[in-house]
């Protein structure tokens, strides 16, 4: 049987990778340089790469090193996890755990309702709570770092099982100050020629396309785009007033100081479908129920807009 990797070890490792230094390392270590040197060479035989470059300015971290860097704080937060869990456990309290993703926007209406429901049906239960982007999270729940992931479509792996929890309207957010704040409602029309605040598609394909299409289809063309990774980065750049954006009706529960949303008229933009993902070969008995609290939540939920 192979020998497991040694936590202790990887901590000496971490902290030379932290540091770029083996003597400010061992410094904060409080060892001397000669057996941490030591440490991460049999370390090095073991994983079977160099870990480590030396240069002229000190030390660097070779691709290898990199790669298990980002393994081993994922090790580490597991260790911690558990350490938490058996602690509650020993003190009488509940011992369950699961781990949910979900999208910014998610977070912001759907999620703390859900979240609600399903602790007053399985009290006591210990949470990690992950805001990661759909490709992101997908490929978190196919590693088996999630439980269940609350994604944008489409969910195309055969490994997963997924489900349409909800499909909503979406808004216009516009600068408090701008020419459009004034309307009642806004029409695709009115974005034509304007500065478009969008999703990068690296990070939001579905959202990006669906929001392209539907401007192509009204022969909208906005006079350039602002392209964002995160929510809270869009919100920021209309807020600024930097330009108007187009974003689930959901976005308005959460008053951002600037911005006023408008409802659409005519054409209304397509709405936006929330999914729930899960592993098929699901290990946490928690998972299924989350699975229908959440369904049963969609059923009666609906997203708040702010006018």
């Amino acid at each position: 049987m192979e020998k497991p990797l040694d936590l202790h070890v990887l901590g000496f490792f971490l902290a030379v990778a932290e540091e770029l230094s083996f003597t400010r390392a061992a410094k904060r270590l409080h060892m001397t340089q000669p057996p941490l040197s030591l440490q991460i060479k049999q370390l090095e035989t073991h994983v079977g790469a160099k870990l480590f470059e030396r240069t002229h300015r000190g030390v660097r971290v070779t691709a290898a090193g990199e790669m298990l860097r980002a393994e081993a704080a994922k090790l580490f937060a597991l260790e911690h996890r558990t350490r938490q869990l058996v602690a509650r456990v020993g003190r009488g309290e509940e011992g369950g755990h699961i781990s949910i993703g979900f999208t910014a926007v998610a977070s912001l209406d759907f999620v703390p309702g859900l979240l609600r429901r399903f602790n007053a049906r399985v009290p006591g239960l210990f949470y990690s709570l992950k805001e990661l982007n759909s490709d992101a999270q997908m490929s978190s729940l196919l590693r088996g770092e999630m439980d269940v992931a609350l994604v944008r479509p489409p969910v195309v792996d055969s490994r997963l099982d997924a489900r349409r929890l909800l499909s909503e309207p979406q808004v216009l957010a516009v600068p408090a100050d701008h020419q459009l704040a004034g309307l009642s409602k806004a029409h695709v029309k009115h974005l034509h020629g304007q500065v478009l605040v969008a999703y990068d598609r690296r990070a939001g394909r579905y959202v990006h396309d669906l929001m392209m299409r539907w401007l192509s289809e009204h022969n909208v063309v906005p006079s350039r785009y602002h392209e964002v990774v995160h929510h809270n980065a869009l919100m920021a750049v209309v807020s600024a007033g930097l330009g108007v954006a187009v974003v689930p009706a959901s976005a308005s529960a959460l008053p951002i100081r600037g911005v006023t949303f408008k409802q659409f008229t005519g054409p209304s933009a397509p709405k936006i479908e929330l999914w729930i993902a899960s592993r098929k070969q699901a290990a946490n008995p928690f998972t299924s129920v989350f699975l229908q609290e959440a369904l049963d939540h969609s059923a009666q939920y609906r997203p708040r807009v702010l006018a």
